[in-house]
């Protein structure tokens, strides 16, 4: 049981390993709705290259551009126009999106490294059986024999597996020497799942003269694997991590290394070549052979898609977990690799830590340095340049010198997209009026795929930014992505803006919910009481509760029916919602309406709402809302009111105790988020204790937290 479970850490090692969370900064996170940034982060990768994607997908979009690779939609919306990619993605979102394919890394040419050898079974079964069925040679008794023994081979890699009988069989009862030979690899490849790799070998062996050609080039590609897991078997620790280089058994390299390329020499464009090749970087891996596995990486990423004998994607993601994090940028020759590295190097406080790679930021003159590598990639060159000049030196005019203005263009490669994306950027960055005309332009031939929601968020930051956000929802606006409409009604817009949106029966329901909840929600709690029975007449009269959370993410259906229906039961007297927020319209500082309208914020849960925890400054949502007015805060009317005399003996005592309550049972906060001493909720307590004694909240209330 305990081989078993160190072959499944094996197996998903490359998925879980520190190089690859190093490199492509894997982890839980929540994505950043900005263009450009230069957090590290997983899950905010965008169709547009940039320090904060994951390695990996700045890599597979510089190998699409070689490719000619354009991204491949995956669906459409109820208009038919793409959406692919519609909001910053982790790696796998963002790849099977844009590039889906079948990973050459299953169960066929094992082209990322061996892992488990037990998921060759299938795939070594269909070649067995085509290769017995084409072979006349041998009888059809033993054929059929031959056949069902491999047929209930069923190996776990565990030291044991069904068909062994089965197998030992069908070598006893084999005659001719066809069948026989058919059986000697039938014999190792059984040994060779149960992990008898000695045994499985001199099976193998007896194939080398055979004149089967499967059985001879199969036997020889065996050879090699079976040096593979030989070397492998003794690399990781019990809990499934690669050693390190010195407690390995590197000796075994060599055999490994040579059986492998025994292989490829008699058969360099053989059945099983792109899987020997494989095998060969995992050899260099497993034994810290760093120059020969960065040689075959650059060599790969030179040559054509068709000649790699790997998809792109699997490329991407294994030379990310392999080697990446501990690569200098001075040992690269690869174009496409060092742009990677450079990109990455640029980061704030992303760098890939425990590595060679990315210690530090790199300078401008180390950049112009490397001209040389990049000869016959000049827009590559002079775009990292530019991300240099925007990212690190902050300087966004330098960039408008580095890229030319070509946003009328009917499509773009990746790369030119990024060059058009990084000046679009420069000049919000410089508030140039064409600025917006700019996005307006771009967007034309943009990739609906994926390029087209960079180009909407960017409109959608750029009239944020300005303070315009209602020009998105014009009529003709070419912002179309609700999450991004959705943010800017959540954390943006104004009255007029929410007013407009919840009463366009044309707009999307969802839309027109979080635009209704918006604007009651801020009427409320900035002050605008007299607007308040308008707006809410808006709501559907039968709207239903989707949630009641903070959390924003939560809340995909925002409900109006919290308003409309609110929570009343409460342990202080207050009339319905509509009386509390008529009073407060004649009196903005009348005490029970301030009380009842905490009450009411209090029993819905819209204590700190996610409405008003904004993004970051750099993310769409972010630039502040354009609401007038002040936030109400339970707490502050609590304070005012245990002072106020105007206040009746009930008031104050409620007051006391409701911001006592605030606090429980954390010690945090839940009214407004802010500090106050524990003296002070200790004076509270006593005040209520002494003062108010016989009242039902200072009877109640055993702590002050």
């Amino acid at each position: 049981m305990a081989r078993r479970g160190i072959w499944l850490i094996v197996l998903i090692y490359a998925l879980l390993s520190p190089l690859a969370a190093q490199a492509s900064s894997d982890g839980d996170c929540k994505p950043s709705w900005t263009i450009f940034g230069t957090g590290a982060s997983n899950c905010s990768n965008l169709a547009v290259l940039q320090p904060a994607n994951d390695t990996r997908a700045n890599l597979l979009l510089l190998l699409a551009d070689q490719d000619g690779t354009p991204p491949t939609p995956v669906r459409t919306d109820e208009k038919g126009a793409s959406a692919a990619l519609a909001a910053p993605s982790d790696w796998a979102a963002f790849l099977g999106a844009l590039y889906p394919s079948p990973s050459t890394g299953g169960d066929g040419l094992y082209a990322s490294g061996e892992g488990s050898r037990c998921r060759s079974n299938k795939s070594g079964e269909a070649d067995f059986v085509a290769a017995l069925k084409a072979d006349q040679s041998v009888t059809p008794g033993e054929r059929d024999e031959l056949i069902a023994a491999r047929q209930a081979l069923q190996p776990d890699c565990t030291g044991a597996g069904a068909g062994q009988q089965a197998v030992s069989a069908a070598a006893e009862h084999a005659q001719s020497p066809l069948a026989k030979a058919f059986a000697a690899y039938l014999q190792g490849a059984a040994s060779f799942y149960a992990g008898d790799f000695g045994t499985a070998a001199q099976h193998f062996a007896t194939l080398n003269g055979s004149a089967q050609p499967w059985l001879r080039e199969s036997g020889l590609y065996l050879l090699g694997r079976v040096e593979v897991n030989q070397l492998q078997a003794g690399a990781f620790d019990k809990y499934g991590n690669l050693k390190d280089v010195p407690e390995r058994d590197v000796g075994k390299a060599t055999e490994a290394e040579k059986a492998l390329q025994d292989y490829l020499a008699a058969y360099p464009d053989g059945r099983y070549a792109a899987s020997a090749r494989g095998l060969l970087r995992r050899v260099y891996w497993l034994s810290g052979n760093n120059a020969k596995l960065l040689a075959d990486y650059e060599r790969l990423l030179g040559q054509k898609a068709s000649e790699r004998g790997i998809s792109a994607a699997d490329l991407a993601q294994e030379l990310d977990i392999k080697l990446l994090p501990l690569l200098g940028s001075e040992q690269v020759r690869s174009p496409l690799l060092l742009a990677t590295l450079d990109l990455v190097r640029m980061r704030k406080g992303g760098f890939l830590g425990g590595g060679t790679c990315c210690s530090k930021i790199p300078t401008l003159a180390e950049l112009k340095g490397q001209s040389e590598i990049f000869a016959g990639h000049a827009d590559l060159f002079d775009y990292l340049l530019a991300s240099y000049q925007f990212h690190v030196a902050r300087q966004p005019r330098a960039v408008l010198d580095l890229i030319a203005d070509r946003a009328r263009q009917k499509s773009y490669t990746n790369l030119e997209f990024s060059r058009q994306v990084l000046r679009g950027l420069a000049l919000d960055a410089v508030n140039d009026r064409n600025a917006r005309g700019f996005w307006l332009d771009l967007i034309e031939g943009a990739n609906p795929a994926s390029q087209r929601f960079v180009v909407e968020l960017a409109l959608a930051l750029h009239d944020e930014r300005v303070r315009t956000p209602e020009r998105v929802f014009d009529p003709a606006s070419p912002v179309r992505n609700e999450a991004i409409r959705r943010t800017l009604l959540k954390y943006s817009a104004g009255p007029q803006l929410l007013r407009r949106v919840a009463g366009d029966a044309a707009a999307p329901e969802a839309e027109r919910a979080t635009a209704v909840y918006a604007l009651l929600y801020r009427d409320l709690t900035r002050g605008a009481y007299k607007a308040f029975p308008d707006d809410l007449a808006l709501a559907p009269a039968d709207a239903k509760t989707e949630a009641k959370s903070t959390d924003a993410e939560s809340n995909d259906k925002l409900s109006s029916e919290v308003f409309v229906k609110p929570e009343t039961a409460s342990d202080f007297s207050c009339p319905d919602l509509k009386s509390s927020v008529a009073t407060l319209a004649a009196n903005p500082r009348d005490i029970g309406g301030r009380l009842c309208l905490g009450e009411f914020i209090r029993l819905n849960w819209l204590d700190q709402s996610f409405l008003d925890i904004p993004p970051s400054k750099e993310e769409l949502g972010g630039k502040g809302v354009l609401f007038p007015g002040r936030q109400f805060s339970r707490l502050e009317a609590y304070r005012s009111i245990m002072d106020a005399a105007a206040a009746t003996s009930d008031q104050k005592a409620y007051a006391l105790y409701r911001a006592i309550r605030c606090f429980a049972p954390s010690r945090n906060n839940g009214c407004d988020g802010s500090v106050v001493p524990v003296a002070d909720r200790k004076a509270w307590f006593q005040r209520l204790k002494r003062d108010y004694p016989q009242s039902n909240w200072a009877q109640s209330l055993d702590y002050y937290w």
